[in-house]
C-alpha cells in the first residue's frame, strides 16, 4: 500500500478540530502528490493515486461531525465518484494480474485466461480514459479548492466539539470502529459465505483509519494498527480472489464445450487459493477476539 507522502502534525491537548483540519489537509496533499503521475496510467501509480483517495475518503468520514456539514455534503459524493473511478481501473489491474498468476498455476495451455485478459485490457482502457475525463472535470471545477476550504473551516469552527481535546475524539471514534469490527467478526470466522468476509474488512479497514493518523502521538496504537492493516491485507487478498472467480466464471461460462474441462481445473485452482487466503485471514482475524488486542487499544488512548 502507498505510504503518505505528508503527514499531519498533531499534538495530545491540541482541539479535535484543529487536527481534523491538518489531518484532511494533508490527506489533500497525498492525493495533489500522486494524482499527476496517475494520470499517465502507470498500474502502480493508479494504485498509490487510489488509495491515497481512499485515505481522503476514510478521513472525511472519521472526522465528519467536525467538518462543515453542508461543504463535507456536497464534497463528499465528488470523492467517492473519484474513487469509484480509480477503482474501475485498479480492478482491471488487479484481475489481469491474478489471471495472469493463475494461468501459470493451473497450466493454462488452452489460453482460456489469456482470452479473459485481452477483455480486461480492452476495458481497463476504456475506464482509464473515463477516469482522465472525471479528473479532468474535477479540477477545472475546482476539486481541491473546496477540499482546501474544508480543511480551513474546520480549523475555524467554534463548536464545542471542534473544541474538545484530541484525546476524547480519538477515545470515542476509535472505540466505535473496535465495536463495529465485534460485530462482524463472528459471522466472518463461522461462515463461507464471502458476504460476511466482506463486511468485516470494511470494519477492519475502519478501525485501521480510525487509529493510524495518531500513531504519532498516541505511539502504542502502532502495534494495533499493524494487526488491522495486516487483516486488511489478507481480507482484501480474498475479497480479490471472489471478485475474480466471478470473473472468470463469468467469461468461461461462454467457452466451447470442448474447452469446458480446462475451464472447470481454472476454478478449481481459483477456489482452493480462495480458500487457502480465506484461512490465512481468519488466523488473522482472530486476533480481534483476544481481549488483550481489546486491552492494547485501551491501554493507547485512555
Amino acid at each position: 500500500m502507498a505510504k503518505p507522502v505528508h503527514e499531519a502534525n498533531l499534538k495530545l491537548g491540541m482541539g479535535a478540530g484543529k487536527a481534523a483540519s491538518r489531518v484532511l489537509a494533508a490527506k489533500i496533499a497525498n492525493v495533489r502528490e500522486h494524482a499527476p503521475r496517475a494520470m499517465l496510467g502507470d498500474v502502480e501509480r493508479i494504485h498509490d493515486m487510489r488509495v491515497s483517495v481512499k485515505r481522503l475518503r476514510e478521513t472525511m468520514r472519521l472526522f465528519r461531525r467536525l467538518l462543515p456539514q453542508k461543504r463535507r455534503e456536497a464534497m463528499m459524493p465528488v470523492v467517492e465518484m473519484l474513487n469509484d473511478t480509480l477503482g474501475a481501473v485498479r480492478e482491471r489491474d488487479v484481475m489481469i494480474l491474478d489471471a495472469e498468476k493463475l494461468a501459470e498455476e493451473a497450466g493454462d495451455d488452452g489460453g482460456l485466461c489469456a482470452l479473459a485478459v485481452t477483455q480486461w485490457r480492452a476495458e481497463r482502457a476504456v475506464a482509464f480514459e473515463h477516469l482522465v475525463k472525471v479528473w479532468a472535470q474535477m479540477c477545472s471545477r475546482g476539486l481541491f479548492a473546496a477540499l482546501d476550504e474544508i480543511a480551513t473551516r474546520t480549523a475555524r469552527r467554534g463548536r464545542k466539539s471542534n473544541k474538545a481535546p484530541l484525546e476524547r475524539f480519538v477515545y470515542r471514534a476509535v472505540t466505535r470502529a473496535l465495536e463495529r469490527v465485534h460485530e462482524r467478526l463472528g459471522p466472518a470466522l463461522e461462515s463461507a459465505d464471502p458476504t460476511p468476509m466482506h463486511r468485516l474488512r470494511i470494519g477492519v479497514k475502519r478501525l485501521r483509519y480510525s487509529m493510524e493518523p495518531f500513531r504519532d502521538v498516541l505511539p502504542a496504537l502502532v502495534a494495533p494498527c499493524k494487526t488491522a492493516a495486516d487483516a486488511q491485507e489478507l481480507l482484501g487478498l480474498t475479497h480479490d480472489l471472489d471478485v475474480l472467480r466471478d470473473a472468470v466464471a463469468a467469461h468461461l461460462d461462454e467457452v466451447e464445450s470442448d474447452r469446458r474441462e480446462a475451464a472447470e481445473g481454472l476454478l478449481a485452482v481459483l477456489d482452493t487459493r480462495r480458500e487457502e487466503s480465506a484461512q490465512r485471514a481468519r488466523e488473522v482475524a482472530e486476533q480481534f477476539a483476544d481481549p488483550e488486542f481489546d486491552r492494547a487499544i485501551l491501554d493507547a488512548i485512555d
